[in-house]
Protein backbone atom coordinates (compact mmCIF):
# COMPACT_ATOMS: atom_id res chain seq x y z
CA UNK A 1 0.00 0.00 0.00
CA UNK A 2 1.53 3.51 -0.87
CA UNK A 3 0.77 6.65 1.12
CA UNK A 4 -1.41 7.91 -1.51
CA UNK A 5 -3.91 5.35 -1.10
CA UNK A 6 -3.68 5.15 2.84
CA UNK A 7 -4.89 9.01 2.56
CA UNK A 8 -7.64 7.79 0.26
CA UNK A 9 -8.98 5.50 3.03
CA UNK A 10 -8.02 7.19 6.30
CA UNK A 11 -11.41 8.07 7.20
CA UNK A 12 -12.68 4.90 5.97
CA UNK A 13 -10.37 2.73 8.42
CA UNK A 14 -10.94 4.98 11.63
CA UNK A 15 -14.80 4.56 11.03
CA UNK A 16 -14.54 0.73 10.75
CA UNK A 17 -15.43 0.61 7.35
CA UNK A 18 -13.26 -1.48 5.73
CA UNK A 19 -12.89 -5.11 5.36
CA UNK A 20 -10.49 -7.42 7.33
CA UNK A 21 -7.96 -7.82 3.92
CA UNK A 22 -8.32 -4.21 4.05
CA UNK A 23 -7.86 -3.38 7.97
CA UNK A 24 -4.52 -5.35 7.58
CA UNK A 25 -3.02 -3.81 5.01
CA UNK A 26 -3.54 -0.60 6.30
CA UNK A 27 -2.00 -1.79 9.35
CA UNK A 28 0.87 -3.33 7.88
CA UNK A 29 1.49 -0.01 6.08
CA UNK A 30 1.20 1.74 9.73
CA UNK A 31 4.30 -0.25 10.81
CA UNK A 32 6.84 1.02 8.60
CA UNK A 33 5.13 4.59 7.95
CA UNK A 34 5.87 7.22 10.51
CA UNK A 35 4.31 9.65 8.00
CA UNK A 36 1.06 8.12 7.77
CA UNK A 37 0.75 7.85 11.48
CA UNK A 38 1.31 10.95 12.33
CA UNK A 39 -1.73 11.77 9.52
CA UNK A 40 -3.85 8.98 11.18
CA UNK A 41 -3.13 10.73 14.70
CA UNK A 42 -4.12 14.03 13.76
CA UNK A 43 -7.41 12.97 11.75
CA UNK A 44 -8.60 11.14 14.96
CA UNK A 45 -7.42 14.05 17.31
CA UNK A 46 -9.78 16.62 14.47
CA UNK A 47 -12.14 14.18 14.58
CA UNK A 48 -12.37 13.84 18.57
CA UNK A 49 -12.16 18.12 18.94
CA UNK A 50 -14.91 17.91 16.21
CA UNK A 51 -17.23 15.59 18.67
CA UNK A 52 -16.54 17.98 21.76
CA UNK A 53 -17.19 20.72 19.82
CA UNK A 54 -20.78 19.60 18.97
CA UNK A 55 -21.47 18.05 22.54
CA UNK A 56 -20.48 21.73 23.86
CA UNK A 57 -22.05 23.99 21.28
CA UNK A 58 -24.45 26.39 22.59
CA UNK A 59 -26.83 26.33 19.75
CA UNK A 60 -27.11 22.25 20.79
CA UNK A 61 -27.70 22.21 24.17
CA UNK A 62 -30.91 21.54 26.24
CA UNK A 63 -33.23 24.25 27.02
CA UNK A 64 -33.85 24.04 31.04
CA UNK A 65 -37.70 24.55 29.71
CA UNK A 66 -37.71 21.49 27.38
CA UNK A 67 -35.88 19.32 29.56
CA UNK A 68 -38.28 20.11 32.42
CA UNK A 69 -40.92 19.50 30.16
CA UNK A 70 -39.54 16.25 28.33
CA UNK A 71 -38.70 14.52 32.46
CA UNK A 72 -42.42 15.47 33.03
CA UNK A 73 -43.77 13.84 30.09
CA UNK A 74 -40.84 10.75 30.44
CA UNK A 75 -42.69 10.44 33.57
CA UNK A 76 -46.44 10.39 33.20
CA UNK A 77 -46.09 7.95 30.47
CA UNK A 78 -44.23 5.41 33.02
CA UNK A 79 -46.69 6.12 35.75
CA UNK A 80 -49.26 5.27 33.25
CA UNK A 81 -47.92 3.46 31.28
CA UNK A 82 -49.72 0.09 32.64
CA UNK A 83 -53.11 1.72 30.08
CA UNK A 84 -51.39 1.79 27.12
CA UNK A 85 -52.07 -1.22 25.27
CA UNK A 86 -48.67 -2.96 23.32
CA UNK A 87 -49.96 -0.74 20.42
CA UNK A 88 -49.67 2.44 21.55
CA UNK A 89 -46.26 1.37 23.63
CA UNK A 90 -44.77 0.52 20.23
CA UNK A 91 -45.84 3.64 18.94
CA UNK A 92 -43.60 5.74 21.45
CA UNK A 93 -41.01 3.79 20.87
CA UNK A 94 -40.98 4.48 17.09
CA UNK A 95 -41.21 7.94 17.51
CA UNK A 96 -38.49 7.62 19.98
CA UNK A 97 -36.35 5.58 17.96
CA UNK A 98 -37.34 8.15 14.83
CA UNK A 99 -35.94 10.79 16.74
CA UNK A 100 -32.53 9.31 17.77
CA UNK A 101 -32.15 8.54 14.48
CA UNK A 102 -33.02 12.03 12.88
CA UNK A 103 -30.56 13.66 15.85
CA UNK A 104 -27.80 11.04 14.60
CA UNK A 105 -28.28 11.67 10.53
CA UNK A 106 -28.43 15.74 11.76
CA UNK A 107 -25.21 15.20 13.64
CA UNK A 108 -23.55 13.46 10.74
CA UNK A 109 -24.46 16.31 8.10
CA UNK A 110 -22.92 18.56 10.34
CA UNK A 111 -19.61 16.61 10.73
CA UNK A 112 -19.06 16.03 7.23
CA UNK A 113 -19.67 19.54 6.34
CA UNK A 114 -17.64 20.83 8.47
CA UNK A 115 -14.70 18.39 7.64
CA UNK A 116 -14.77 18.58 3.90
CA UNK A 117 -14.86 22.53 4.06
CA UNK A 118 -11.32 21.78 6.73
CA UNK A 119 -9.81 18.49 5.40
CA UNK A 120 -7.20 17.23 8.33
CA UNK A 121 -3.40 18.67 7.87
CA UNK A 122 -4.71 21.84 5.53
CA UNK A 123 -6.77 24.81 6.34
CA UNK A 124 -7.71 27.80 4.07
CA UNK A 125 -8.65 31.19 4.79
CA UNK A 126 -7.25 33.93 6.70
CA UNK A 127 -8.13 33.89 11.00
CA UNK A 128 -9.23 29.87 10.62
CA UNK A 129 -5.34 29.31 9.68
CA UNK A 130 -3.88 31.07 12.57
CA UNK A 131 -5.96 29.06 14.97
CA UNK A 132 -5.21 26.10 14.02
CA UNK A 133 -2.09 26.67 13.20
CA UNK A 134 -2.36 27.76 16.95
CA UNK A 135 -3.77 23.84 17.90
CA UNK A 136 -1.10 21.96 15.99
CA UNK A 137 2.01 23.66 17.12
CA UNK A 138 0.99 23.93 20.90
CA UNK A 139 -0.09 27.01 21.03
CA UNK A 140 2.73 28.68 18.66
CA UNK A 141 1.64 30.43 15.25
CA UNK A 142 2.81 29.05 12.04
CA UNK A 143 6.36 30.75 10.56
CA UNK A 144 4.47 31.47 7.73
CA UNK A 145 4.75 35.57 7.83
CA UNK A 146 3.24 37.92 5.16
CA UNK A 147 7.10 38.70 4.07
CA UNK A 148 8.03 35.35 3.90
CA UNK A 149 4.71 34.16 2.01
CA UNK A 150 5.28 37.55 -0.97
CA UNK A 151 9.00 36.39 -1.17
CA UNK A 152 7.94 32.90 -2.02
CA UNK A 153 5.10 34.60 -4.30
CA UNK A 154 7.42 36.60 -5.95
CA UNK A 155 9.82 34.32 -6.49
CA UNK A 156 8.02 31.69 -8.14
CA UNK A 157 6.55 34.74 -10.38
CA UNK A 158 9.88 35.74 -11.36
CA UNK A 159 11.95 33.41 -11.55
CA UNK A 160 9.79 30.31 -12.66
CA UNK A 161 7.82 32.28 -14.81
CA UNK A 162 9.32 35.53 -16.09
CA UNK A 163 12.80 34.64 -15.27
CA UNK A 164 13.75 38.17 -14.29
CA UNK A 165 15.54 37.58 -10.98
CA UNK A 166 18.51 40.69 -10.32
CA UNK A 167 21.27 37.79 -9.07
CA UNK A 168 21.44 34.60 -11.56
CA UNK A 169 20.75 31.26 -10.16
CA UNK A 170 23.29 28.67 -9.24
CA UNK A 171 23.25 24.61 -9.39
CA UNK A 172 21.76 23.26 -6.49
CA UNK A 173 24.43 21.17 -5.49
CA UNK A 174 26.96 24.48 -5.47
CA UNK A 175 24.44 25.96 -2.99
CA UNK A 176 24.23 22.52 -1.03
CA UNK A 177 28.10 23.05 -0.45
CA UNK A 178 28.27 26.99 -0.16
CA UNK A 179 24.95 28.03 1.70
CA UNK A 180 22.58 24.48 2.71
CA UNK A 181 22.67 21.32 2.63
CA UNK A 182 19.53 20.57 2.16
CA UNK A 183 20.18 21.93 -1.52
CA UNK A 184 21.73 19.07 -2.12
CA UNK A 185 20.11 16.04 -3.76
CA UNK A 186 17.11 18.13 -3.56
CA UNK A 187 15.23 17.63 -7.12
CA UNK A 188 16.11 13.08 -6.20
CA UNK A 189 14.26 13.94 -3.01
CA UNK A 190 11.24 15.62 -5.09
CA UNK A 191 11.05 13.43 -7.60
CA UNK A 192 11.50 10.38 -5.50
CA UNK A 193 8.62 8.51 -4.46
CA UNK A 194 6.65 8.11 -7.21
CA UNK A 195 3.58 9.82 -4.86
CA UNK A 196 3.01 12.78 -6.93
CA UNK A 197 -0.14 12.97 -9.41
CA UNK A 198 0.27 11.18 -12.75
CA UNK A 199 1.75 13.75 -15.51
CA UNK A 200 4.06 16.10 -13.13
CA UNK A 201 7.57 17.06 -14.97
CA UNK A 202 10.58 17.93 -13.84
CA UNK A 203 11.92 21.37 -15.64
CA UNK A 204 14.27 22.04 -13.31
CA UNK A 205 16.52 22.90 -10.13
CA UNK A 206 18.72 25.82 -9.06
CA UNK A 207 19.34 28.18 -5.89
CA UNK A 208 17.73 31.15 -6.55
CA UNK A 209 17.73 34.85 -4.48
CA UNK A 210 14.54 37.05 -4.15
CA UNK A 211 14.61 39.79 -2.25
CA UNK A 212 17.85 38.57 0.07
CA UNK A 213 16.02 35.24 0.40
CA UNK A 214 17.65 32.20 -0.40
CA UNK A 215 15.67 29.31 -1.76
CA UNK A 216 16.19 25.73 -2.98
CA UNK A 217 13.99 25.82 -6.55
CA UNK A 218 12.26 22.85 -8.02
CA UNK A 219 10.30 23.84 -10.74
CA UNK A 220 7.74 21.34 -12.18
CA UNK A 221 5.12 21.31 -14.69
CA UNK A 222 1.30 19.96 -14.26
CA UNK A 223 -1.80 20.31 -16.37
CA UNK A 224 0.39 23.06 -18.52
CA UNK A 225 1.06 25.08 -15.71
CA UNK A 226 4.64 25.95 -13.70
CA UNK A 227 4.95 24.34 -10.37
CA UNK A 228 7.34 26.02 -7.85
CA UNK A 229 8.56 23.60 -4.93
CA UNK A 230 10.55 26.67 -2.75
CA UNK A 231 12.98 25.04 0.08
CA UNK A 232 14.54 28.00 2.41
CA UNK A 233 15.91 28.21 5.65
CA UNK A 234 13.70 30.01 8.41
CA UNK A 235 16.41 29.35 11.28
CA UNK A 236 16.96 33.00 11.90
CA UNK A 237 13.24 33.80 11.91
CA UNK A 238 12.60 30.97 14.76
CA UNK A 239 14.78 32.06 17.34
CA UNK A 240 13.66 31.12 20.79
CA UNK A 241 10.72 28.83 19.77
CA UNK A 242 10.67 25.67 20.41
CA UNK A 243 11.23 22.26 18.97
CA UNK A 244 7.93 21.82 16.21
CA UNK A 245 5.45 18.42 17.23
CA UNK A 246 5.21 18.00 13.93
CA UNK A 247 4.59 18.97 9.95
CA UNK A 248 2.31 21.91 9.43
CA UNK A 249 0.36 22.08 6.31
CA UNK A 250 -1.42 24.92 5.27
CA UNK A 251 -3.18 26.95 2.01
CA UNK A 252 -3.63 30.51 0.76
CA UNK A 253 -4.35 32.21 -2.05
CA UNK A 254 -2.21 34.78 -2.47
CA UNK A 255 -1.94 37.35 -5.74
CA UNK A 256 -4.34 34.51 -7.28
CA UNK A 257 -1.67 31.71 -6.76
CA UNK A 258 -2.46 28.42 -4.68
CA UNK A 259 0.55 28.11 -2.07
CA UNK A 260 1.02 25.59 0.50
CA UNK A 261 3.88 24.96 2.84
CA UNK A 262 5.28 22.48 5.33
CA UNK A 263 7.89 23.05 7.81
CA UNK A 264 10.92 21.10 9.60
CA UNK A 265 12.79 22.35 12.62
CA UNK A 266 14.53 24.69 10.53
CA UNK A 267 13.60 24.97 6.99
CA UNK A 268 9.98 25.62 5.14
CA UNK A 269 8.82 23.91 2.47
CA UNK A 270 6.64 25.78 -0.52
CA UNK A 271 4.85 24.92 -3.50
CA UNK A 272 3.05 27.63 -4.98
CA UNK A 273 1.15 27.69 -8.84
CA UNK A 274 -1.55 28.55 -10.55
CA UNK A 275 -3.16 25.55 -10.85
CA UNK A 276 -6.06 24.85 -8.17
CA UNK A 277 -6.72 24.38 -4.61
CA UNK A 278 -6.49 21.04 -4.78
CA UNK A 279 -4.22 19.85 -7.54
CA UNK A 280 -1.67 22.33 -5.64
CA UNK A 281 -2.31 20.66 -2.26
CA UNK A 282 -1.74 17.10 -4.08
CA UNK A 283 1.62 17.99 -5.12
CA UNK A 284 2.42 18.82 -1.94
CA UNK A 285 0.91 15.86 -0.37
CA UNK A 286 3.02 14.09 -2.80
CA UNK A 287 6.41 15.31 -1.79
CA UNK A 288 5.82 15.94 1.84
CA UNK A 289 7.21 12.65 3.29
CA UNK A 290 10.47 12.22 0.62
CA UNK A 291 11.79 16.25 1.04
CA UNK A 292 10.58 16.41 5.09
CA UNK A 293 12.81 13.19 5.45
CA UNK A 294 15.27 14.58 3.11
CA UNK A 295 15.88 17.88 5.23
CA UNK A 296 15.85 16.39 8.31
CA UNK A 297 18.50 14.23 7.58
CA UNK A 298 20.55 17.58 5.78
CA UNK A 299 19.90 19.18 9.52
CA UNK A 300 21.19 16.44 11.65
CA UNK A 301 24.40 16.13 9.00
CA UNK A 302 25.07 20.01 9.66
Amino acid sequence: MLCRDFREIADSYISDELLVETNHDVIRHLETCADCRRELSARRELRSKLREGFQHAPDLQMSDEFAARLKAQVRDVALSRSRFSAGNRAAYIAIAASLVIAAALGFRVVYQRSHSQNPPYFTSGGNRDEEIDRERNGGRPSLVSAALTESVVGDHRDCALSHRLDEKPINLEEAGRKYDRAYINLVSAVMSEGALPAGVELVEGHSCIFKGQRFGHVILKYQGQLVSVLVTNIEAQDQGASTRAGELFASAQPDGYHLAHFETERHAVYVVSGLSDTENLSIARGIAPSVSRHIRDAERAA
